[in-house]
């Protein structure tokens, strides 16, 4: 094993073609010069920054974005060695930091998905298991581009997600302000002005006061309460068997279990279309759905009705066995069973379930908030009806 340092240099050759990459050295001056002796002309040698072994993992949108380009190139043509030095013009910026890594160990030897595996993007198992299957014989341009497929939906459907939600947050943030402004500050301060001149407040004024009162106490002990409950909830689902609990109880509830299930049915059922078409078997293929669900209790019913399958029970009457999916792809899985056309319907599943997960978050968003108007209103009005039924009950003074 060498000790040498590594350096990303950027070279010209003789003939005017630019060479990127990285290289193992000594020190600075023998990389230049093993450089060199490749007859180009060194323009740029930096050392190369060391990277975390682990780290927060980047957004789906840039992963996408990447791997949206590295598609384009192969699919045009362009060997892998070529489109990696390209790259480095059409990449996000979040890349930039790993690309000389991922680049360095193509250049060792390594394959595309073993070198993705190891960077610190931290690509979701997944996605890597459909670029080891294009580099395994179906095809890498295809397997590549069909990952960023992949991850180009989730990225959309956090869109999707946090759009639908920006109206509600603004809502109670305002709603929160506003009474908080009136109870703390406007009440009080005419409260004491009243109390001046010798005036009794009436009851919906001091019961107002009252409760602002009680919140300016509870408030801090509050937050810490809530602070202490956050961190015992967050190494509740640390362990498996609570994170378990947690997911089948979201599954539980009337409208979030619903969008759940069908999120978790597209992801599924996506994945499994484009590990199907990339050739990777069936069974090999179930665990990785399982694990793009992002829900432990959908990821466990797969596992089941995957033992289920390798039994010799059919997949869909495996899947309705162990309700791992929604009723709906159930019944396209058996058409597309049926068919010989399994990777298209399932594609075609992902499509319909996302689109359902869409439309229930719109209706649930569209009844939360005239929900929150009337309550955040509703609060209003008695705040502002205890400040009224004071002026009103204001008396001249003798």
């Amino acid at each position: 094993m060498s000790s040498g340092s590594h350096y990303t240099f950027k070279a010209v050759h003789k003939n005017g073609a630019i060479e990127t990459g990285v290289i193992e050295a000594a020190d600075r001056d023998a990389a230049v010069a093993l450089i060199t002796r490749r007859g180009a002309f060194v323009t740029e040698l930096v050392p190369e920054t060391p990277h975390p072994s682990s780290g927060s993992r980047m957004g789906s949108e840039d992963l996408a974005l990447g791997l949206r380009a590295l598609a384009t190139l192969l699919g045009s043509g362009i060997p892998m060695a070529r489109a990696m030095s390209v790259l480095h013009g059409l990449l996000p910026a979040s890349w930039l930091s790993a690309l000389p890594d991922i680049r360095h160990r193509i250049e060792q030897g390594e394959s595309l998905a073993s070198a993705l595996a190891a960077s610190p993007l931290q690509f979701p198992p997944h996605v890597i298991g459909i670029i080891q299957a294009g580099e395994a014989g179906s095809g890498l341009p295809a397997a590549v581009e069909s990952a960023a497929q992949l991850l180009e939906g989730a990225a959309a459907t956090k869109a999707a997600l946090r759009n639908a939600l920006a109206y509600p947050l603004i809502l109670v943030v305002t709603g929160f302000a506003t009474i908080t402004l009136l109870v703390e500050f406007v009440l009080p301060r005419f409260a004491g002005l009243l109390a001046e001149y010798g005036q009794t407040l009436p009851l919906t004024t001091r019961f107002v006061l009252a409760v602002g009162a009680v919140g300016r106490i509870v408030f801090v002990p509050g937050l810490f309460a809530f602070g202490l409950a956050v961190a015992v909830w967050r190494s509740w689902i640390a362990q498996p068997d609570g994170l378990l609990r947690w997911h089948a109880w979201l599954l539980a509830l009337p409208v979030v279990g619903s969008i759940r299930l069908s999120t978790a049915t597209a992801n599924a059922c996506s994945t499994l279309s484009a590990l199907l078409g990339a050739g990777v078997p069936l069974a090999t293929a179930l665990p990785h759905c399982g694990q793009a669900t992002g829900d432990r209790v959908v990821e466990a019913a797969l596992q089941r009705a995957r033992q289920r399958i390798a039994a010799g029970e059919g997949i869909a009457s495996a899947l309705q066995a162990e309700a791992s999916l929604t009723p709906t792809a159930i019944r396209l899985v058996r058409i597309g069973e049926e068919t010989g056309r399994l990777a298209g319907m399932l594609a075609h599943v992902a499509r319909v379930e996302s689109s359902q997960a869409s439309q229930q978050l719109q209706r649930a968003v569209r009844l939360l908030e005239p929900l929150l108007i009337l309550v955040f209103a509703g609060v209003v009005m008695i705040v502002a009806a205890a400040l009224l039924q004071a002026i009103y009950g204001l008396r001249p003074t003798t």
